[in-house]
């Protein structure tokens, strides 16, 4: 089973590694609210993808949702070009375009196995973090938080949002994963005081309402065709 599958495997893992370790670097190189922000945009760029490369039918609200999309990430590229931090948005967009990718893969191969793909992908990230990082022994304190988040926070936040599209609609799913962009920067503002700059601030909001409306749409179209 696994044989037939194994270039979707390794493809699928490499994107899902890679868009880990990017998304590392894009919050060690620019602000939180700018990197979570960009993440954000993930779907509607995947939307256009689909289109450009698959010519998959997408609804006129898509198009006008990307446009908006656009003018959130333009104000916020715009002010981060002044101060330097083009570098972490650079890794931010190569993370959603990682992510995308791995989609794009899931999608052509429906028969592929998730969880080989998921954990051949953590082994991947794994060997990037070893081949780029140095070799130290770490604290007691760095050692309690990478076992909370790696063995308690990350796997059960996968975990309910799994157990979520069992008893929701896909949409309302994706309708409170945006409460993660909205939350990012608030708690770096309260826990480390990394304030966002009003322009990152107010091109998140127009990324955010755009997403939420979008999604919105969404919903009430599949509840008309059913």
């Amino acid at each position: 089973m696994y044989r037939r599958h194994i270039v979707s495997i390794l493809a699928c893992a490499f994107c899902t590694a890679l868009s880990n370790f990017l998304f590392i670097l894009a919050i060690k190189h620019t602000s939180v609210a700018s990197a979570v922000f960009i993440l954000s945009t993930g779907p509607l760029i995947s939307a256009l993808f689909s289109f450009l490369l698959f010519k998959t039918k997408t609804p006129l609200r898509t198009f006008i949702a990307i446009f908006f999309v656009f003018v959130g990430l333009f104000i916020i590229l715009f002010n981060d070009l002044g101060l330097g931090n083009m570098e972490g948005n650079l890794y931010a967009f190569g993370c959603v375009f990682a992510f995308i990718s791995m989609l794009f893969i899931l999608e052509r191969d429906k028969e592929v196995n998730r969880l080989a793909c998921f954990g051949t992908g953590t082994l991947m990230a794994s060997f990037l973090a070893l081949l780029s990082a140095p070799i130290v022994l770490p604290d007691t304190y760095s050692l309690s938080i990478i076992v909370f988040m790696g063995g308690v926070l990350t796997p059960l936040s996968r975990a309910f949002i799994g157990t979520g599209t069992k008893v929701l609609p896909s949409v309302e799913v994706a309708l409170l994963t945006i409460i993660e962009p909205v939350l990012a920067p608030v708690w770096v503002w309260c826990l480390i005081d990394e304030t966002p700059h009003p322009n990152t601030l107010i091109g998140g909001v127009i990324i955010l309402i755009t997403l939420v409306l979008h999604s919105l749409k969404a919903h009430q179209a599949a509840t008309r065709s059913n």
